[in-house]
């Protein structure tokens, strides 16, 4: 292996020196991430169920035959940090860039998940690898391989690393992920609840803000669709890098922003992350093929972005972040205690019911745990993962010799190892994993050309099942049996099964042996009313002559596209007591939250303020009107 990694940088070596005429520019990047000045804290879950994971991590896998060339044009025409000459953009090199996109994400995505489920409890770290598709309605979107996502999670990351589609700007400036080089793309989010003004948008690079806030818009506009018409989710959260890439129109809000680590923390803004071209150590990379023992990635970025994932664990309420994912989860299960969960019964019929339908989601939890360590396995330290340490290997010395002394115009060679992304990728989607992706990369160094590559190394999935294929090649163990124990009050039962499907079929059927009927109704259509409001909406919980009552969930929304959504207690259809109720209006950007009392739907006591781009306040209002500041202490807060 050594012999091959100085063969490689010889090869590299000879190509480059051969058409050496004067001095290229020098391709660096920043020695240190904006995310590495962040405090080490402990997480601890203080959360009142077992069943939700703490992150979820998306991030792009593998692209379906189909979406390949609506991939490529998306990606030319939508560049991050310039315009790409008409003339490059269907260059065959740039197609290339476009596959060493996704495999490397697939490669350094491994080193952020491993950090985080090597700091965060057991089992609360999921990977959900998503494929790319395209149909004429929808163009370019994506959708997960894995049900992760189906679980509730505190919070959401998207990850991705991202090369400039123009290889004659390799030297200059533009973002790019090559050799010691690497480009993070990086959004976080979590329910609209945790942060509603934001629509549950926390995080995001630059480039990606207006997509993923359009994304976190129609997530929330699907959720209340799906609520005021009693029906299941449809809605999928495309990756938001693929949403970016997809957009089509200029629209621009005025999103409100921050910067990332900017004392101005209690704002109710996204966080800005800028694009960062980071230099990885190169002392780490000279032997990176045979010793990656310590992970050049996590020590230029990962640690300080899993700490800033940390901090935000420790700083945000569990519940209150997983509270409508837990209940969309109980309703796979059982649709009536979902209601009777939204209207927070504390019946000890309803509790045993719960306590059941927690244990088995949190089994479902582990099961896909174990399912993520198998991709991590199969990704990084497997073949896959070997093969791509051998090109960074290569890349980094490549790169190297550039920097002392090499024309800038003689991209062709330079790019050679990129296309080795492309094949170790394809290679893998289509099992010729084996020793060809190095024979090509070497093959195509002497020959400086991309296109005498072998035409079996095509990136592409030539049908919806060959996304499973592809992530069983990677990752051998998903095929394995995996066996999950469930605890549940004083017993305990073991859960086997070869794939999720198998398993998620075992727990229903273990729920329904298992269920006893619920002694109070809980209706899931009862009318909701908002001063504000000539129309009615829809009450989830308790019912007292077709009008909201007690505890539960309510949501109203006119024609205009104006809508409110309350969690607490009503009264005569109404909002009455204590409560949170979160206000969409159509021509504001963003959503303003109100939480404390309420009367007859209107604020009336002292309630805690929150609106987009401010701090939060504490007011005191009388029947709707704000009459001034109002006293902490007497605040009452809502309970999740």
């Amino acid at each position: 292996m050594r012999n091959l990694a100085l063969l490689i940088a010889c090869l590299i070596a000879a190509a480059i020196v051969a058409s050496i005429s004067g001095c290229a520019g020098t391709a660096r990047g920043s020695k240190s991430s904006v995310f590495t000045d962040y405090d080490e804290v402990e997480v601890i879950d203080y959360s009142l169920s077992k069943a939700d994971a703490l992150v979820v991590i998306r991030y792009p896998a593998i692209i379906h035959a189909d979406a390949e060339q609506p991939y490529f044009h998306a990606f030319s025409i939508n560049a991050i940090g310039g315009e790409v000459p008409p003339v490059n953009r269907t260059k065959k090199v740039t197609t290339r860039i476009a596959q060493s996109v996704i495999a490397k994400s697939n490669y350094y995505v491994m080193s952020l998940y491993r950090e985080l489920q090597r700091e965060l409890p057991e089992s609360t770290v999921l990977l959900s690898p998503h494929i790319i598709l395209w149909d004429k309605d929808r163009g370019v979107y994506s959708r997960p391989i894995l049900a992760t996502e189906q679980i509730p999670s505190v919070i959401t990351v998207d990850f991705n690393v991202y090369s400039y589609p123009d290889p004659t700007a390799l030297m200059d400036s533009p973002p790019v992920t090559f050799g010691d080089l690497v480009t993070p793309l990086f959004v976080v989010q979590s329910d609209r609840w945790l942060q509603p003004t934001t629509n549950g948008l926390m995080l995001a690079s630059g480039p990606l803000l207006q997509a993923a806030w359009e994304l976190s818009e129609q997530q929330v506009e699907s959720e209340i669709e799906r609520k005021l018409n009693g029906t299941r989710a449809t809605f999928q959260r495309p990756l938001d890098f693929i949403a970016f890439l997809s957009r089509r129109n200029d629209r621009s809000q005025a999103v409100p922003v921050k910067s990332v680590g900017e004392s101005r923390n209690e704002l109710f803004a996204v966080e800005r992350y800028p694009v960062e071209k980071i230099q990885m150590n190169g002392a780490l990379l000279t032997n990176l093929s045979e010793d990656f023992s310590q992970d050049p990635f996590s020590e230029s970025f990962v640690k300080g972005a899993a700490a800033r994932v940390k901090q935000t664990l420790s700083t945000v309420d569990h519940d209150r972040a997983t509270f409508f994912a837990r209940q969309k989860a109980l309703a796979r299960f059982d649709p009536e205690l979902a209601v009777a969960f939204l209207a927070r019964s504390g019946g000890e019929d309803v509790r045993a019911r719960l306590q059941l339908a927690e244990a088995l989601i949190e089994a479902e939890r582990k099961f896909i745990a174990a399912q993520s360590m198998s991709v991590y396995d199969g990704t990084f330290m497997g073949d896959y993962g070997s093969k791509m340490r051998q090109m960074i290997e290569g890349e980094y010395n490549l790169l190297e010799d550039r920097r002392t002394a090499a024309r800038k115009q003689n991209v062709t060679t330079a790019f050679a190892a990129l296309a080795l992304a492309g094949s170790i990728y394809a290679a893998t989607a289509s099992g010729a994993i084996g020793g060809i992706a190095m024979q090509s990369f070497s093959g195509v160094l002497v020959l400086g050309s991309l296109w005498a590559m072998s035409s079996t190394l095509e990136t592409r999935a030539e049908s919806a099942q060959m996304s499973e294929h592809f992530m069983a090649l990677i990752a051998p163990a998903l095929e394995r049996q995996i066996s999950v124990q469930m605890e549940w009050l004083e017993s305990k039962e073991r859960i086997s099964a070869l794939g999720f499907a198998e398993f998620r079929n075992k727990t229903l059927t273990l729920y329904q042996a298992r269920i006893r009927s619920l002694e109070n109704q809980y209706d899931d259509n009862c009318q909701f009313s908002h001063p504000g409001f000539t129309v009615t909406g829809r009450w989830y919980g308790s019912c007292r002559e077709g009008r909201a009552t007690e505890r539960g969930y309510g949501v109203i929304r006119d024609t205009s596209g104006n809508s409110i959504e309350y969690l607490g207690t009503a009264s005569n259809g109404y909002p009455s007591g204590i409560g949170g109720m979160i206000a969409r209006y159509a021509r504001e950007t963003g959503a303003f939250y109100f939480e404390g009392s309420f009367d007859r739907g209107l604020p009336d006591g002292v309630l805690r303020v929150e609106e987009p781009g401010g701090r939060p306040r504490i007011r005191e209002f009388k029947a709707g009107k704000d009459v001034g500041n109002g006293t902490a202490g007497e605040l009452q807060s809502l309970t999740f």
